[in-house]
C-alpha cells in the first residue's frame, strides 16, 4: 500500500505535467508531411500495430522506455515538432511525451497525435481540419 501511495505521489507532478501536451489531428499532420514541415515521428505503438499502419518515416518505438529515453537524446538536436503517435493518443501516448521531455526534448516541440492511429485509421476529421469557411456545394 506504502508503495503504491509513493508512485502515485512522485508520478501526479509528471502526469500534469504530460496532460498540458499539445495535440495534431490526422489531417493537419498529412498535410505537415505532404509539405515537407520538418518533424520527427516517434511511434510507440505495438510491432504488430506498426507494422498494420504508419506513417512514412515513422521511428518505431514500441514501448520500451530504454528506446524512448535513446532517441530524446538523438532528437534534442533536430529541428522541428516531435509526433508521438500511439494506438490511441490517450495515457501511454503522454508518458512517452513527458519521458521524450525529461530526455531533453524541448516541451514546445513535444506534439501527440490526437485519438492515435485508431482515429487516423478511420480518417476522423476533427474541428481543428475543418475549413473555417467550408464552401457549401450546389444542388
Amino acid at each position: 500500500m506504502f508503495r503504491l501511495v509513493l508512485l502515485t505521489i512522485l508520478l501526479i507532478p509528471a502526469l500534469l505535467q504530460a496532460a498540458d501536451s499539445s495535440t495534431v489531428c490526422h489531417n493537419e499532420l498529412l498535410s505537415w508531411i505532404r509539405a515537407e514541415h520538418p518533424l520527427s515521428i516517434v511511434d510507440i505503438q505495438s510491432a504488430e500495430d506498426f507494422r498494420a499502419h504508419n506513417y512514412q518515416g515513422s521511428i518505431a518505438a514500441g514501448s520500451d522506455s530504454a528506446r524512448i529515453d535513446r532517441l530524446a537524446g538523438q532528437l534534442r538536436g533536430t529541428k522541428g515538432e516531435v509526433i508521438v503517435v500511439s494506438a490511441t493518443g490517450g495515457a501511454e501516448a503522454q508518458q512517452a511525451a513527458e519521458r521524450l521531455a525529461r530526455g531533453g526534448v524541448q516541451r514546445s516541440r513535444i506534439v501527440v497525435l490526437e485519438g492515435g492511429m485508431e482515429a487516423a485509421a478511420k480518417n476522423l476529421v476533427c474541428d481543428c481540419c475543418a475549413p473555417a469557411s467550408a464552401e457549401v456545394p450546389e444542388q
